[in-house]
């Protein structure tokens, strides 16, 4: 275990993974520097009051980027490419800039560890934008030779709480999905994602220089209705949503549900993760460490 000799600064701190992230390391006993562009905003309130000290600023800022890595450790990278409830090609152009000029200051500031939080089918050569602008932001950590390592989440079990969140129809329990029936889905808890990211700093000198992908289950849409519909007592359905439906909406999130239906990536590491993280969740203990209900 890496000795604790300065903060982690946390960037995306109030997402989602950045305040998971922020949650794990400070139950390991780092201290952590969480950077926020409003200090008096609920999350960040929460996270100052959980021990972590904010760092004020915009990723646009680069003098603040630079004033918050003043003395750290390491970096926690997550960056969102949502645009409100969308995904936009200028978001997608904003976080492959900033990203990429985080990784340089990282560099230049001889920062100990940067831990990346990428995106699974990074890599893979999808036509997906903000895929490739994930992929950029990998290859110029890369170029730069940076002690790093590159986190790749699957898709979030947060997600049946929020975006993918079932409908309850009479005593049926409904999930609707832009994945056809027999395609395996990698799936991860977002808080094991942070558990990770704090695995990767306290063991700094095994996980330096790795690409990890993130899964704690893989399973087809209607193994996932079962789970679910047994945890609400409703008969399980799915319905499987045209890609067209999707694309009258968000064209980024169309592709990446086609890209779905014909990559399957049901290749995942699930003993190997469990070794390194033996609380690692699947999807019925996330239903039943949520308590989840439709």
């Amino acid at each position: 275990m890496t000795e604790h000799k300065g903060p982690i600064l946390v960037i995306g701190a109030t997402g989602r993974q950045g305040g998971a992230t922020a949650t794990a390391l400070l139950e390991r006993g780092w201290p952590v520097r969480a950077f926020v562009r409003d200090p008096r905003a609920p999350k960040a309130v929460a996270l100052r009051e959980a021990g972590a000290e904010l760092a004020v600023g915009d990723l646009d800022d680069e003098e603040a980027l630079r004033k918050a890595m003043d003395g750290a450790h390491g970096v926690f990278l997550m960056l969102t490419m949502m645009s409100g409830a969308n995904i936009s090609l200028d978001a997608v152009a904003d976080e492959r800039r900033r990203g990429r000029r985080i990784a340089e200051l990282v560099g230049e500031l001889g920062i100990s560890h940067l831990v990346y939080s990428s995106l699974s089918g990074a890599g893979m050569g999808s036509g997906i934008e903000y895929y490739a602008a994930k992929e950029q932001i990998e290859d110029r950590i890369r170029e730069l030779g940076l002690p790093a390592t590159i986190l790749r989440p699957v898709l979030f079990m947060d997600n049946f709480a929020t975006y993918n969140k079932p409908s309850r129809e009479g005593d049926k329990l409904v999930l609707a999905l832009a994945v056809a029936p027999e395609v395996p889905m990698p799936l991860i808890a977002i808080d094991d994602i942070g558990r990770f990211a704090a695995l990767a700093f306290d063991r700094r000198e095994e996980f330096l220089g790795r690409t990890v992908v993130l899964a704690g289950d893989v399973l087809t849409p209607p193994q996932i209705a079962e789970i679910l519909g047994r945890a609400a007592g409703l008969t399980p359905h799915t319905v499987q949503v045209p890609i067209e439906r999707i694309r009258a909406f968000d064209e980024q999130v169309a592709k990446m549900f086609a890209w779905f239906n014909t990559h399957p990536q049901a290749e995942v590491d699930l003993d190997g993760l469990r070794a390194v993280h033996p609380e690692l969740m699947d999807l019925d203990g996330w239903v039943r460490a949520t308590d989840w209900k439709p």
